[in-house]
């Protein structure tokens, strides 16, 4: 009997350190997993101010090129205007 109660007792004893060092390792696995995708997370952080910073730069060129376009269209019309004027003078009466 005292043999049997041994025996449970080391098998009881191993069973809990295979069950620390199966912990262990799962946590390890855990931290590198996690590390990982803490570092995903950085670099798509990282993408998404890069395109956010584009996309202001691209709505900041839309809007200045509204403007050149406007003063562009602006003289464009003034010059034809003058180009009229001088191919066709005014008859005096």
């Amino acid at each position: 009997m005292t043999y049997l109660l041994i025996f449970i007792t080391l098998l009881l004893s191993f069973l809990i350190v295979y069950l620390i060092l199966k912990s262990y390792q799962s946590q390890k696995k855990f931290q590198t997993r996690l590390t990982v995708l803490e570092d995903f997370i950085i670099e798509l952080n990282k993408e998404h101010q890069k395109q956010s910073i584009q996309l202001q730069l691209s709505e900041d060129l839309k809007i200045k090129l509204k403007q050149v376009n406007t003063v562009l269209n602006q003289n464009v019309f003034e010059l034809n205007y003058q180009l009229f004027e001088n191919s066709f003078p005014k008859k005096d009466h």
